[in-house]
């Protein structure tokens, strides 16, 4: 079972008496799509401040991001990599208010106007947010390698410019630094 509704009037005692409190109903969410959104919701939301840089804004595309795995959630999980479907809904959800050009958003963040996408995403999350390799695979929903592999083409694309300090500061996981 996905989602279920229970009806929630309660047994109140009051002064002696027993009142029954309104009648209500409450939406119960799967305990996976619960423990999926304590996981990733802080760097889903660190990460949107780095592109948006407008805290209400990406507390509001994180709410949506969020909202919206729930509706879609039996397909999300059942999906080899829900994480990758989080991050592509994500991103979808970013690039919308960039594009709308709400108040407050200024436009795509230094690093994204000037790598594609995927890249600048292993950019942010290694370099700006200090992310292992590990952990920004699993935030995005590929393999170690899959980041390894970006920030190198990154720092191809701009040698020594956004990312040499973190990755001389954080060098690959399993990997010794000469």
């Amino acid at each position: 079972m996905f989602m279920r509704l229970r009806r929630t009037d309660r047994l109140v005692q009051e002064g002696g008496a027993v009142v029954t409190t309104a009648p209500s109903i409450e939406l119960v969410l799967p305990l996976e799509y619960t423990a999926f959104c304590l996981l990733h919701q802080e760097r889903y939301l660190h990460y949107t401040r780095e592109r948006v840089r407008d805290p209400l804004v990406s507390q509001q595309v994180v709410r949506a991001l969020l909202g919206n795995l729930a509706t879609i959630w039996p397909t999300v999980i059942s999906s080899p990599r829900p994480a990758a479907v989080a991050w592509r809904l994500l991103d979808a959800l970013i690039s919308s208010v960039l594009r709308s050009g709400d108040a407050g958003v200024t436009g795509p963040d230094p690093v994204h106007q000037v790598l594609p996408p995927a890249q600048a995403d292993a950019v942010v999350l290694r370099c700006r947010m200090h992310l292992s390799e590990a952990q920004a695979a699993e935030l995005m929903g590929v393999e170690p390698p899959v980041v390894a592999t970006r920030l190198r083409m990154a720092q191809r694309a701009l040698p020594g410019k956004l990312t040499a300090s973190a990755a001389a500061a954080h060098p690959p996981a399993g990997r010794v630094r000469r």
